[in-house]
């Protein structure tokens, strides 16, 4: 997608001239001639940077600039003028611009200061980001429950031992990523970057060369060097989530790193020592894949010296209600809503529900809510399908068998039927315990996805 600029002077020759040589540097480009077009322009074309003339008529180019910075902080603001002088220049950066230049303006100058913009807008969204993964790290740990007094005791000593490999272990969604951040922001490696690879999300393959880089020349497309994560991490932390699903070959050129923390380049012959902490996160169960020969267990000893085990949020019962009235807040605050608070009756149906997708599914579900609705009490009308939408199906309970088996068989007796009844239910309880979701229920009931829609299709459930 094209950059944009929005061009606002009040001379029609430039505007016209600087028009057709941005769009040669391939900008999409707007112009404006005073303030009240430019406010509009900002509102409709949302330009990444705005080029600004000093003096529009009898209008000031650095007020127009403070307006633009209220409306959108990331815009880039370039100012323009055949007046200038150190003192304005001063002015003009001190009110947010970003350059100052003097006309008559030379377009590869312009071009120049445009790429400084732009570049400079990236740092500002990435620090952004990086900020906000800061106070969600730190807000991201709420409650009293036994389970959680543990592992944030365990996180606290971690983070003042930065030198100390960490194994993060918790369903998906219990927040492996937020404890990750924690411990990385609360040490002393928090002035440098924390880096993260998905190993589940990159074909296998590729991981080893974003891991550790390549040489020019290495393969086939490699054009120049890269450098990987491991060299870009230096001084600060890596974090490896979902590392069960790493190949077995990259498992034993990651233990070798850990052990010496010096790596080749894929295709280099220089060993390169770096200074960096791992941490790493997995949902699956290690053991199992150890002895499925699908994990390497030097690997598993390597990583597993103080292990963090994240408890689902089913075993977080007295946290479920902080974490809720928590999540309100924050996203009443994040889309400008006025305060509101749940009904006592809403707090037991949340509490109630076993929450497969834990504290993420309960985080996504309070967003829904508060996005969809503008009222000063949430109520249970107000919670969603998978949390009320179908009653618990009493005495059946999954993974549990009959206490009592029959001693005699009645006449008329069909086990069919018996089977369906049982079946019906199995699955209509399953399916409330994991939201409507086929594949977790699949798994929960220990048949495949295929299985479960075969059944579902054969007793007419939807």
């Amino acid at each position: 997608m094209k950059k944009k600029i929005l061009i606002i002077d009040d001379e029609e020759l430039i505007r016209l001239s600087l028009s057709e040589g941005m769009k040669d540097y391939g900008y999409a480009v707007e112009t404006a001639d005073n303030c009240k077009g430019a406010i509009e322009k900002i509102q409709s074309f949302r330009p990444d940077v705005a080029l600004i003339d000093l003096k529009l008529g009898h209008e000031n180019g650095l007020e127009l600039a403070d307006q633009i910075k209220e409306l959108d902080d990331f815009i880039e603001i370039i100012m323009m003028t055949a007046y200038g002088d150190i003192r304005t220049a001063i002015e003009a950066i001190k009110r947010g611009a970003s350059d100052f230049l003097k006309k008559p303006l030379d377009l590869e100058e312009m071009n120049v200061a445009i790429t400084k913009a732009l570049s400079s807008q990236v740092m500002k969204r990435k620090l952004e980001i990086y900020e906000q993964r800061s106070s969600e790290s730190a807000n991201g740990f709420i409650g009293k429950s036994a389970a959680m007094r543990d592992t944030v005791n365990k996180m606290q000593i971690l983070s003042k031992n930065d030198s100390v490999t960490v194994l993060i272990r918790g369903e998906t969604g219990t927040g492996k990523e937020v404890v990750a951040n924690y411990i990385h922001q609360n040490s002393q490696r928090h002035g440098n970057v924390l880096l993260s690879l998905n190993c589940a999300a990159i074909p296998s393959q590729l991981i080893e060369s974003e891991l550790f880089g390549f040489e020019k020349n290495a393969f086939s497309g490699a054009g120049a060097r890269k450098r990987g994560l491991v060299e870009l991490a230096d001084g600060g932390t890596l974090f490896l989530d979902e590392l069960g699903e790493m190949p077995l070959d990259i498992q034993a050129k990651l233990l070798r790193f850990l052990e010496t923390k010096k790596f080749k380049r894929v295709g280099g012959l220089e060993s390169i020592e770096v200074d960096i902490r791992v941490i790493a996160a997995t949902n699956r169960d290690l053991e199992k894949a150890i002895e499925e020969k699908t994990f390497r267990e030097d690997l598993y000893y390597r990583l597993n010296v103080v292990p963090i085990l994240l408890p689902p949020l089913r075993e977080r019962g007295e946290d479920i209600e902080h974490l809720a009235h928590h999540f309100l807040d924050t996203y009443l605050k994040k889309f400008g809503k006025e305060s509101a608070h749940f009904t006592q009756e809403a707090i037991e149906w949340i509490k109630r529900y076993k929450w497969p997708g834990n504290v993420r599914e309960l985080k996504n579900i309070i967003e829904r809510m508060v996005i969809l609705n503008d009222v000063p009490v949430f109520s249970k009308d107000h919670l969603p399908y998978e949390l009320v939408g179908s009653a618990p199906v009493e005495n059946v309970e999954v993974g549990t068998r009959p206490s009592e088996l029959p001693t005699e068989i009645p006449q008329g007796f069909s086990l069919e039927d018996v089977v369906e009844t049982m079946e019906v239910s199995y699955i209509k309880t399953a399916l409330r315990q994991c939201g409507g979701n086929l594949s977790n229920t699949a798994k929960l009931l220990g048949i495949s996805r295929y299985a479960l829609k075969r059944r579902m299709e054969k007793y007419n459930m939807e």
